[in-house]
């Protein structure tokens, strides 16, 4: 445990002084949840900025590359990507605008579209997801393996009991 008070901290004892009443232990986790979330998107976010894109196109275009010769829907994206119907859309429509991604017709459903990368989506993918690891590889680099482990263990129970 940290010597000094980090910002979760002094926000239980911020509502413990004004409301004694109430049992902030979740902002344990939950509070220190969302700050690393927080900082691992500023760590990340420089690497896909160099290359024109915000951190959702980059997992667009990964959700893409992912599935390899099985063309996605924008359904299967927005399922892939956890986002609204209108924010992939929207993504969509910018990566097929810059030439990373195309959309072709189903050949059965006309109704429908496939996505696939472009030769210049899948090699800004594949140059840009290495960067992506060693950056994610730094920010968890204070981690013991244990701690790793124990971490990454905990938080797919989270996730499993919450439907993701």
């Amino acid at each position: 445990m940290s010597s000094s008070p980090d910002p979760v901290d002094v926000v239980r004892a911020e509502w413990s002084a004004l409301r004694p009443d109430l049992d902030t232990t979740p902002m344990d986790l939950t509070g220190r949840l969302r700050l690393v979330a927080a900082a691992l998107a500023r760590a990340t976010e420089p690497v896909v900025r160099a290359e024109g894109l915000t951190r959702p196109e980059f997992d667009v275009l990964s959700a893409v590359r992912r599935a390899g010769r099985t063309p996605l829907t924008p359904t299967g994206i927005a399922a892939a990507t956890l986002a609204s119907g209108a924010a992939t859309t929207k993504r969509l429509d910018h990566l097929t605008r810059v030439g990373h991604l195309q959309r072709t017709p189903d050949e059965r459903d006309g109704r429908v579209t496939r996505l696939s990368l472009t030769p210049t989506g899948t090699a800004l993918v594949d140059r840009v997801l290495p960067l992506l690891l060693e950056t994610e590889r730094a920010f968890t680099a204070s981690l013991t393996q244990g701690q790793h482990a124990a971490t990454t263990e905990a938080l797919r129970v989270l996730l499993a009991e919450h439907g993701v």
